[in-house]
């Protein structure tokens, strides 16, 4: 049993929920279930209640269905597809007990030199073990998928990657995880460009970017750098940028420009562009259009980007409070944003329990994300945006993956409202948790 009250499932543990179907013949043998789990009464949209029959990893049948294997009564409560993190930061989570009281609130470019130091004490080990404290807490909160962010720089080297190329193995079976090669010092210079490569080559899935840490001479020739090493190793890219609300040092149009020239349509994402919201309107719907029709995505992570600071300044353009980058404009326009909760208790971000309900919660307030349209845009975010960014087969239908998630609601606003809890998460048709509250085991 874990933090939360819940029961880890393993495949070899013979645990049954609720009732078992299975009858012995006369002859001793078996009648085989149709499916391994069924879940009873699901709701899968505010006037649908349904069975889900799930078999070898999908989602086989919905409708009033008999008993499977494993049969749990969800009850009329919401099920939904896993939830995506798309942004996080698995090699830095959970540094926050190496942080004295006088290292927090500081502006994110102290914060940076202070990771520099911290770093240069990592291991293999540590990071795996602060790692995957932060997987199980999210396995819990009902993630099935994650895009981690992963620093290869001179100051860690490979060791981060390292690291979690091994969690990845060790969790194949229970969470997708995605690596970025994050250049959290940059791409400029032959040691910190080759450092990338060699991340591609020992197995990252995309390519990461963060111009904001080069000289402003050189921001330009860092998004030259790794779009070189994207297309020369056919890697998708994933673009921290505008990091602050500064539109003066905006770097999301020469990124638009940059994407249009190398026609890599439908292969960059881009995370945070907060800049975008202090764009005049016009002007910002114009570079919103274009990045629609280049096909780019967008991953926000909003209480990471509600803490961000900056050094203060006299100065109408900038301010020390942040904001969220125009999120509901880019869901008009067809965008795909996708949700993170980008750091977990660490330098930058010394907060967070691992829950995207919590980040939806932030994001549906901080942007008044409040018509029912809105927060149905929102919950695909956190579900399905991020699976197709993740290029995963999501949905509630016949033939998609079985990763889902009983929760605690009824409906989606008091998902928002209630106890961040997630009665059940099932991945690839297997339960990794479930809350003992539903838990029978059979004699």
């Amino acid at each position: 049993m874990d933090w939360l009250g819940k029961v880890h499932i393993r495949r070899t543990k013979t645990i049954r929920f609720f009732e078992s179907s299975s009858a012995i013949l006369p002859c001793g043998g078996v009648i085989l279930n149709e499916f391994d789990i069924v879940i009873k009464n699901a709701k899968i949209s505010e006037n649908t209640i349904l069975d889900i029959g799930i078999k070898n990893g999908k989602i086989q049948k919905l409708g009033k269905l008999d008993d499977g294997l494993n049969t749990i009564n969800a009850e009329g409560r919401f099920v939904l597809n896993g939830f995506v993190n798309s942004h996080c930061h698995l090699d830095k989570s959970n540094l926050l007990d190496r942080m004295g009281e006088g290292q927090f609130g500081k502006s994110l470019e102290e914060n940076r030199r202070l990771l520099k130091e911290v770093k240069s004490t990592y291991s293999k080990k540590d990071i795996e073990n602060r790692a995957s404290i932060a997987i199980e807490k999210m396995l819990s909160k009902g993630v099935t998928a994650i895009r981690t962010q992963v620093d290869v720089d001179p100051t860690c080297g490979l060791v981060p990657l390292e690291a979690l190329l091994e969690i990845k193995k060790k969790y194949e079976d229970r969470v997708l995880i995605e690596i970025s090669a994050f250049p959290q010092e940059g791409v400029i210079g032959d040691e910190k460009n080759e450092l990338i490569e060699k991340a591609i080559e020992k197995g990252a899935n995309v390519v990461g970017g963060l111009p904001l840490v080069e000289d402003k001479s050189n921001q330009k020739k860092h998004l030259n750098n790794i779009f070189e090493i994207a297309k020369k190793y056919g890697k998708s890219l994933d673009i921290q940028i505008d990091e602050s609300n500064d539109p003066r040092t905006s770097m999301l149009p020469e990124l638009i420009k940059k994407t249009s020239e190398e026609k890599l349509f439908n292969r960059v994402n881009v995370t945070h562009a907060i800049a975008l919201s202090r764009f005049p309107t016009k002007m910002a719907l114009g570079y919103i259009d274009e990045m629609a029709r280049l096909g780019m995505s967008v991953i926000v992570t909003p209480s990471a980007n509600m803490i961000t600071r900056f050094v203060e300044e006299s100065d109408v353009w900038m301010r020390p409070s942040n904001s969220i980058t125009r999120v509901t404009e880019l869901c008009d326009k067809g965008i795909k944003v996708s949700l993170g909760t980008d750091n977990i208790r660490d330098v930058f971000y010394p907060f967070g329990n691992c829950s995207m309900i919590r980040e939806l919660h932030m994001l549906i307030s901080a942007t008044r994300m409040t018509s029912k349209d809105h927060i149905e845009k929102a919950f695909e975010m956190a579900t399905k945006n991020g699976a197709e960014l993740l290029g995963l087969n999501y949905g509630i239908e016949s033939g998609k993956d079985a990763d889902l998630i009983i929760t605690n609601s009824f409906s989606k606003i008091d998902i928002l409202n209630n106890d961040e809890i997630v009665l059940c998460t099932i991945k690839n048709g297997v339960i990794q948790c479930i809350h003992e509250s539903m838990l029978r085991r059979d004699n």
